[in-house]
């Protein structure tokens, strides 16, 4: 007898854990449902918040854009006025030509140059005095020596100028 009531115990116990088991496993499957939820919902809100983030980029690059371009058509425009002001327009000559003598007799070559002084207003901005100095055929060293600037920073606005002067044509 003793035997009989063990083993309906352990009957009793096994059907105890499978029960136990079975709502554990409702309870895995309800957070599991909660989880997907959740990663659906914080997937929509990420593709709301690129969205809204690339609508943003979108209207700041479309003001960059124009504020350039406000900026380039000021600065031709003063470009324009100093040019007519200063009076040298469209004929601008390189100044830093170093013409070469033929060899004489000795085999040496004479070099004949000319003592360029650079023609610029005090006035204008440095940017300007820079890109005047180009048009007049000054070499990125030599504006540097004039204005006082690292060659780098005269190389980095010579470039920009150029590449305005490009998108001009």
């Amino acid at each position: 007898m003793a035997m009989d009531w063990l083993l309906i115990g352990l009957i009793l116990l096994a059907i105890a854990v499978n029960i136990r088991s079975f709502v554990v496993l409702n309870q895995f499957q309800k957070q599991r449902k909660a989880m997907l939820e959740d990663a659906e919902a914080v997937h929509s809100s990420m593709e709301d918040f690129v969205a809204n983030l690339e609508q943003e980029n979108d209207e700041l690059y479309n003001r960059l854009v124009e504020h350039i371009a406000q900026k380039e058509s000021r600065m031709e425009e003063r470009m324009r006025e100093l040019e007519l002001k200063i009076g040298i327009a469209d004929s601008v000559q390189p100044a830093d030509e170093t013409p070469v003598a033929p060899k004489s007799k000795t085999g040496k070559q004479k070099k004949t140059v000319k003592a360029a002084e650079p023609e610029i207003d005090p006035d204008l901005p440095e940017n300007e005095k820079i890109e005047q100095l180009h048009k007049q055929g000054f070499s990125p060293a030599q504006i540097a020596k004039v204005v006082k600037a690292e060659r780098g920073e005269i190389e980095l606005i010579i470039n920009m100028y150029k590449k305005k002067q490009s998108y001009q044509k």
